[in-house]
């Protein structure tokens, strides 16, 4: 007796930072996350874009971020249901030390019956979350069992890497994403601090350089290290930047130029605005994972 495959449907939230493009090719269900100010709150990428989070934050305004609401997910998978009728929902978040997202997400999962709704911890943020996002839809689309597609979540979350350089990181310490940095807040304007994610989904303080090109030069340094040292093989490059895409494109053509390095993905992504609103305009990422070749 054949066994009946199952339907599947994705959903994320706006700080995976995936490209519209393939948001549609996927049919990736995005729900976004909220930055308030001057009294008012906007959904991230739907009210509000990057660039009017950077001249907000240069004119000196104070922001906040939050999460979806439980009812946003309620009506996220109820949409799904009523549309596509899927079996299985996976909702893959950013990392739950940095957002409480997730829970929003279990706690609408528990109001929907008739589905199986998987809320998932990335353990990552901005591309490298999209990364594993996009990986996990391109396995439904090509047909992988709820048990493939579950091994290879838990694959690329262990096997993702990110590394990201800021031009001044007091926003980050102002938004309490990165309290480590607090004590070399007099050495903000001057060195250039690289962060990456723990196992666990931390940020931690990788290294500091002494100015902008040596970090930019470190970005590529530390991912290529991780892609060979894993064996990683043929990979997905995402580098992601704030409002000067010069370094971003700079890194991109080390990367491009390392014959050693073999890209089938390649994503340059403006940060969202929930990431500059904790970053500010000066930052630039870059992320590495498998890539998952459908078939």
């Amino acid at each position: 007796m054949i066994k009946k495959r199952k339907k599947i449907a994705i959903v994320t939230d706006s700080v995976a930072d995936l490209p519209d493009s393939l948001i549609k090719e996927y049919n990736i269900k995005v729900v976004p996350l909220y930055i308030s100010f001057g009294g008012n709150s906007y959904k991230e990428n739907i009210e509000i874009g990057p660039d009017r989070i950077y001249k907000e934050l240069q004119s000196g305004q104070s922001l906040k971020t939050s999460t979806p609401t439980v009812n946003d997910f309620i009506k996220a998978y109820k949409d799904l249901k009523e549309n596509e009728d899927p079996d299985i929902i996976y909702s893959i978040h950013l990392s739950s030390i940095l957002s409480g997202t997730i829970n929003s997400a279990i706690a609408a999962s528990r109001s929907i019956e008739g589905i199986n709704i998987k809320a998932i911890d990335s353990k990552k943020a901005a591309i490298s979350e999209g990364f594993i996002v996009l990986s996990a839809a391109k396995a439904a689309r090509s047909g992988k069992t709820e048990e493939e597609i579950d091994e290879l979540i838990e694959r690329m979350v262990r096997s993702s890497y990110f590394y990201a350089t800021f031009d001044n990181f007091e926003y980050i310490i102002k938004g309490g994403r990165a309290p480590f940095l607090a004590k070399f807040i007099g050495k903000a304007m001057v060195l250039k601090p690289i962060i990456t994610f723990s196992p666990a989904g931390k940020l931690k303080l990788k290294k500091f350089c002494l100015n902008n090109r040596v970090s930019i030069r470190q970005l590529y340094a530390l991912i290529r290290s991780d892609i060979i040292s894993s064996d990683m093989g043929r990979c997905m490059i995402g580098i992601c930047y704030g409002n000067d895409r010069g370094p971003a494109e700079r890194l991109r053509g080390y990367i491009e130029d390392d014959p050693q390095i073999d890209a089938s993905d390649f994503v340059m992504t403006k940060m969202t605005s929930v990431m500059a609103a904790h970053t500010g305009p000066g930052i630039w990422g870059i992320a590495a994972c498998p890539a998952y070749e459908e078939k």
